[in-house]
C-alpha cells in the first residue's frame, strides 16, 4: 500500500483531483499531506493459511480533513445538513421578541421556582426590555419566567439565603396577579436602577407592599391565630441522605408561638417543621459535637407526637437553655400541668 497525494489541476474555474505517488516519506511527510490535502488509500489484501487464500480485502478510499473534502467536492450533502441543523439550533435558542421589542439590560439571574414538592432556584440569563423582565435559558431552551411591566404592582429588595448558600440581596417583586417572585440578579443595583427607571417612564405607579420575608407568611398559615413568642435563627439536624449514616445541619429560623413550634428552612424556603403545643412531650438541652462547621455546643431536643409516633427534633443555635424555658411555659400555659 502506498500513500497518494489529492493534487490540484487547473481546469477553467474547477478543481479536479490528480494523484501524485510518492513512495517515500517519512510518518512526519504524511501526516502533512493527510491534513493539507488528503491521501487515497489503495490495498488489496489477501489473507491465507498455508498457502490457501481464504480472504480478500480490496479497499478504495480517501482521506482528509473535513475543508479539503468539501473542497473537492465530497461531503457536500453533509455540510449542508450540518449548517442546517446549526442555524435551526441558533435560531432555537435565540430568545423570541415581540414585533418592536428591545432588550435594554442582559445579565445572569435566577428565580425562584416553588411547584408543589419541587422547589427550587432556577438560573438563566435575565432580559430586561422596553416591555418584559424576562429570565431565559438557552439549553433546554426555555422561557423560565416572565412578567409584563405594567403588571408589576410592587417592588423591593432584602436579603435571604440564595441557592449558594449565601445571604444576598434578591429582588421581590408583587404582581397584578397576586404572585410574588424572588429573583436573584448578577448585578441587582443596575437592574433594580433600570427597571425602576422604566416603569416611571411607562407611568406604572407601585402601590403594593412586597413581603419580603416568605417565613412570616408560613408561620402565619401554619398557626393563623398564633401570638409569636420567641425567633431566631437556629439549625435542625436532619439526616444525610439515602444510606448515609451521617447526619446534616440545615439553617433556618425557629418560630415559637402560643400555638406551637415552627421551624423554616432557608435552603428550601418552607416551613419542614410543626409542632402544636399539645404534642410536645418533653424539651431539653445537652452538649453535642456537632462537628468542623458548628463545633461542640449545646443543643435544643424537642420530643413529640406525630400520628402515634413520637419523634425527636434537634435545634443549635444561641440561647438554647432560653428556648427550654419558654417552650416550657407554653405548655404549662396550655394544659396546665407541665413537661415531665
Amino acid at each position: 500500500m502506498s500513500p497518494v497525494g489529492l493534487g490540484l489541476r487547473g481546469a477553467g474555474d474547477d478543481l479536479e483531483l490528480k494523484p501524485i505517488r510518492e513512495r517515500g516519506g517519512a510518518l512526519n511527510d504524511l501526516l502533512e499531506r493527510l491534513l493539507n490535502k488528503g491521501v487515497v488509500v489503495d490495498l488489496d489484501l489477501v489473507i491465507g493459511v498455508a498457502g490457501i487464500p481464504l480472504i480478500g480485502v480490496s479497499l478504495r478510499a480517501a482521506v482528509a480533513a473535513i475543508e479539503t473534502m468539501i473542497e473537492y467536492g465530497f461531503m457536500q450533502a453533509w455540510d449542508e445538513d450540518t449548517r442546517r441543523y446549526a442555524e435551526r439550533e441558533l435560531q432555537r435558542k435565540k430568545l423570541d421578541y415581540a414585533p418592536g421589542e428591545v432588550a435594554t439590560l442582559e445579565m445572569f439571574g435566577s428565580h425562584w421556582y416553588a411547584d408543589r414538592i419541587y422547589r427550587a432556584w432556577r438560573p438563566g440569563r435575565l432580559y430586561l426590555t422596553d416591555r418584559r423582565l424576562i429570565l431565559y435559558r438557552k439549553s433546554p431552551a426555555e422561557v423560565l419566567f416572565e412578567t409584563p411591566l405594567q403588571s408589576i404592582r410592587g417592588m423591593a429588595v432584602a436579603e435571604s439565603v440564595h441557592f449558594n448558600g449565601r445571604v444576598t440581596p434578591l429582588l421581590h417583586l408583587a404582581l397584578e396577579s397576586e404572585e410574588q417572585v424572588s429573583i436573584y440578579a448578577e448585578d441587582l443595583p443596575a437592574l433594580e436602577a433600570a427597571l425602576h427607571d422604566r416603569l416611571q417612564e411607562l407611568g406604572v405607579h407601585l402601590t403594593e407592599t412586597v413581603n419580603t420575608c416568605e417565613r412570616d407568611a408560613d408561620v402565619r398559615e401554619a398557626f393563623p391565630d398564633h401570638r409569636l413568642l420567641a425567633d431566631g435563627r437556629m439549625w435542625r439536624e436532619a439526616p444525610g441522605g439515602v444510606g448515609q449514616e451521617a447526619v446534616m445541619w440545615q439553617a433556618g429560623w425557629l418560630y415559637l408561638t402560643s400555638e406551637g413550634l415552627v421551624w423554616w428552612s432557608e435552603s428550601e424556603r418552607r416551613t419542614l417543621v410543626r409542632i402544636p403545643v399539645a404534642d410536645i412531650i418533653t424539651v431539653g438541652v445537652e452538649e453535642r459535637d456537632l462537628g468542623p462547621l458548628l463545633g461542640a455546643t449545646a443543643v435544643l431536643g424537642v420530643r413529640y407526637r406525630e400520628r402515634g409516633r413520637q419523634k425527636t427534633v434537634l435545634f443549635a443555635g444561641k440561647g438554647p437553655d432560653e428556648w427550654r424555658r419558654g417552650i416550657r411555659r407554653v405548655v404549662v400555659d396550655y394544659d396546665g400541668g407541665g413537661l415531665p
